[in-house]
């Protein structure tokens, strides 16, 4: 959840229980909510990256 926390905008609510993660988000089209939706992707797929291989993401994105 952390992974996702910085880049959550006021339209997104992500929220954590055990290992379940659920994002909810409200956007004003598909396009937006597609968009949206693949960047958080992308944040948690490089967190689980880095949990199984300890990998350091450097700064700066």
């Amino acid at each position: 959840m952390e992974a996702v926390r910085a880049d959550n905008p006021s339209f997104v609510s992500v929220e954590a229980q055990g290992n379940d993660i659920e994002v909810r988000l409200t956007a004003t089209s598909a396009a937006s909510a597609r968009a949206t939706l693949d960047d958080l992707l992308a944040c948690l797929r490089a967190a689980e990256r880095t949990a199984t291989d300890g990998a350091v993401a450097p700064n700066g994105g």
